[in-house]
């Protein structure tokens, strides 16, 4: 048989209605609280700036000072070798001869022609064996090239001119190099002569190469 306890005797009971009531009280003061403070009063001051004073105050105005010009350089008279000469004459006294015709038009380039286009090919006078014999006559071959045993082979482009005389000359093929073949050939060269070439009826200058062998005997 169960036994009931007395509310009055029970701590359980008695502890509950204890935290119910705190609670009820709590609540209480919260919403008075609340209520008495739902209204904000902000108080608010405003600070006047301290003013501040702009003074203006004038500058001069720079003055350019224009300074005289240098002085000219002083001229050094020279003694004239002409004893005789009128220190008293000026520029109206001279007598230019100027005239208004214009100078005279310079003369026409020269027409250098090609060598397959010319109608009469330059002959070189004395042939081949000319510059053979220039060469041996002169002792052009190249002394270390002669000391070594080795021949030498140049071939040598230059312009033969109305009057006949090789000009312009350039090394277009020298073998071997850098032993003086070019250099002997082309000093050999300058000495021939030639037969000048004909265009429509008249000598011009044109375009040629030659070969130079140069053999030890």
């Amino acid at each position: 048989m169960a036994v009931k306890k007395d509310p009055k005797y029970d701590l359980k009971f008695r502890y509950k209605k204890r935290l119910e009531l705190c609670m009820i009280i709590t609540l209480l003061i919260f919403s008075i609280v609340f209520l008495s403070s739902k209204e904000f009063k902000f108080r608010t001051e405003l600070k006047r700036a301290d003013q501040v004073i702009i003074k203006a105050e004038d500058i001069p105005i720079t003055q350019q000072v224009k300074r005289p010009p240098p002085p000219a350089r002083p001229s050094i008279p020279i003694e004239s070798e002409d004893a005789d000469l009128d220190e008293d004459i000026t520029i109206d006294d001279v007598d230019w001869e100027i005239s208004d015709e214009p100078p005279p038009p310079p003369p026409p380039p020269d027409e250098v022609v090609d060598f397959f286009s010319v109608e009469q090919k330059p002959e070189l006078i004395g042939g081949a064996q000319a510059i053979k014999d220039y060469i041996n006559s002169h002792d052009l071959y190249p002394e270390m090239a002669r000391t070594a045993g080795i021949n030498g082979d140049v071939i040598v482009q230059f312009i033969v001119g109305p009057d006949g005389i090789p000009k312009n000359f350039r090394v277009v093929q020298e073998r071997p190099a850098k032993l003086g073949f070019g250099e002997a050939a082309i000093k050999a060269m300058q000495n021939m002569r030639f037969k000048p070439g004909k265009q429509r009826d008249r000598y011009v200058s044109v375009n040629m190469q030659q070969v130079i062998n140069f053999r030890i005997k």
